[in-house]
Formats: structure tokens, C-alpha cells, sequence
């Protein structure tokens, strides 16, 4: 079991590389497959749509990552921006970003860990926005308190996660009780962690990490099957609104020629989705 300890140490040191990657001014690795691209655009304005109207909410993020969700939040002139995170020079560079635009959004810049949003006054976020955070985390039951507290009764919870029962994933699974998959170590494992981001690694940090993480370290800690993530939001006072899934990886390849005529009927048929989807995700309501 990997140590708090290793897992803050491994998240600075990736935010540390995030920010070099930035400094650069070298985009992120884009998918050359079109069908992919356009696919995944499609369901970025789904979960939007279903967000519904962001104008004067107080709007919170935890866990901003490279800032679309922010950008798209701030762009719908919400009443308040309230963004968590632990690398403070990524939302310095957010706040910038919307420094430039109308002062009539106040935006708030809490440096937090997702488990202690300290900083985050009880009741006072309408939407708290958790994209691809749960699954990082040693103990998701602190982070669910802490969004029950931070928002108001009625408020809203937008939750995504991956899918651990996946319908890609089902051979794999299976497979995998028989013949476990090899646990990387060293500059292997590094390499399988980092990926396009390993060239900002420097040497002390390789080194430091390789010393810190267990043999075959994955940065999800703990994925959600479909059920087990709605019962876990129940348990912290939340009840689900609505429900779906993303297109599993089988769109992109073995349903290739059909998945576009297959799009609509996949985002329509939302329980479904979810069950079987490659992304969970969740709009819950704060009881």
C-alpha cells in the first residue's frame, strides 16, 4: 500500500512537470482520429448541457486540471468561481487568464487537498464540479464529506469517474484472474505513470519517485464499479439526479463504421450507458 506520504510527494512532483510542460508552451499529446475527436466533443457538450445554466450560481472545481471546465464555467458568467487545488501556479495562471476578461465573476483561489477543502465556507457552492478526482484518492469517504459540507441543500455534485466493469474492460478482467498483469518498477514504471510528461522529469525526481512508490503503482487508486459509486454518494447525503456513461473504447474500433448513427441512441439510453460506459458520470443533488 502506498503511503500518504509518497502519494503527495508524486502528485507536486507531477504537478511540478505540468507546469514546465506549460512554461514551454508545448500543447498536450492531441488524438490524430477524427471519429475519436469528434466522439469525445460530443460528449463534452452533454455533460455541459446537462449542467444546465451556470449564470449567477456560485460555481465551485476541485481538481482543475488544464482549466476547460473553468474556462467554460467563467465564459457563463457564473455569480462566483471558486477553484481547489493543490498547485497553486496552475490556478495563478487561470486567474490570469480571467483577469482579462468582465470583473463581474469573483473568483476564488483556494489551495487545497480534495479531502480538507479548507478555505471552502459550508453551504456555499450551488455546483462542485469533480472531474477525474476520486479515483486518485486513498480514502474517497473524507472527500465526499467534504463536498456535502461545501455545498448548499439542493445544490448540485458533478461527479466523474472511470468505470471499473466497463464493457471494454470484461476480457481483460477476466483474464487478469488468471494471469495477473506484471507490476513495473523503476524507470519502466516511471515511464508508464508519465508518459508524454516524463521528458520534464528531472533525475532527483525520477529518482526520488522510484524510491517512494511501490513496485506497480497505478495513480488510480480505487475505481468505482456503476452501483458501488451511487450507494457510496447515497451514504454522504446525495441523491442521484442523473446517470450515463461515456462511449466505451469498442467505439473506436470494433464498432467503428456505425458508431456515429450509434452516438445518439448510446446518449439517450443513460442508465444503460452507465452501467456499461468507459467514463462514469454522475449529476447528484445534496439532500
Amino acid at each position: 500500500m502506498v503511503s500518504d506520504e509518497a502519494l503527495i510527494t508524486y502528485y507536486d512532483v507531477k504537478n511540478r512537470a505540468e507546469e514546465r510542460r506549460v512554461a514551454t508552451g508545448v500543447p498536450r499529446d492531441v488524438s490524430d482520429d477524427a471519429l475519436r475527436d469528434d466522439v469525445e466533443s460530443r460528449s463534452q457538450d452533454l455533460y455541459r448541457e446537462r449542467l444546465g445554466e451556470l449564470a449567477n450560481l456560485v460555481v465551485g472545481e476541485v481538481g482543475v486540471g488544464a482549466g476547460d471546465f473553468a474556462r467554460f464555467a467563467f465564459a457563463h458568467r457564473p455569480r462566483a468561481l471558486v477553484l481547489i487545488d493543490l498547485s497553486r501556479a496552475r490556478m495563478e495562471l487561470l486567474a490570469q487568464e480571467f483577469g482579462r476578461g468582465s470583473g463581474d465573476v469573483e473568483i476564488k483561489l483556494v489551495l487545497a487537498n480534495a479531502q480538507s477543502m479548507v478555505g471552502v465556507e459550508d453551504a456555499s457552492l450551488d455546483l462542485l464540479v469533480a472531474k477525474e478526482v476520486i479515483e486518485h484518492l486513498k480514502d474517497y469517504r473524507p472527500f465526499l464529506a467534504e463536498c456535502a459540507r461545501v455545498l448548499r441543500p439542493g445544490g448540485h455534485l458533478y461527479l466523474t469517474t472511470p468505470n471499473r466493469n466497463a464493457v471494454d474492460l470484461w476480457p481483460r478482467n477476466v483474464l487478469a484472474r488468471f494471469a495477473p498483469p506484471k507490476k513495473h518498477r523503476g524507470e519502466e514504471l516511471m515511464h508508464d505513470l508519465f508518459g508524454d510528461l516524463y521528458g520534464y522529469l528531472t533525475q532527483d525526481e525520477r529518482e526520488t519517485l522510484i524510491s517512494a512508490l511501490p513496485d506497480g503503482f497505478k495513480e488510480h487508486i480505487h475505481e468505482f464499479a456503476p452501483g458501488e459509486l451511487l450507494r457510496a454518494l447515497r451514504r454522504h447525503g446525495f441523491r442521484s439526479v442523473r446517470r450515463w456513461g461515456t462511449p466505451p473504447h469498442m467505439f473506436y474500433h470494433e464498432l467503428r463504421a456505425v458508431a456515429r448513427n450509434l452516438l445518439p441512441l448510446w446518449n439517450r439510453a443513460e442508465r444503460l450507458s452507465y452501467a456499461l460506459g468507459d467514463n462514469l458520470r454522475v449529476i447528484a443533488a445534496r439532500i
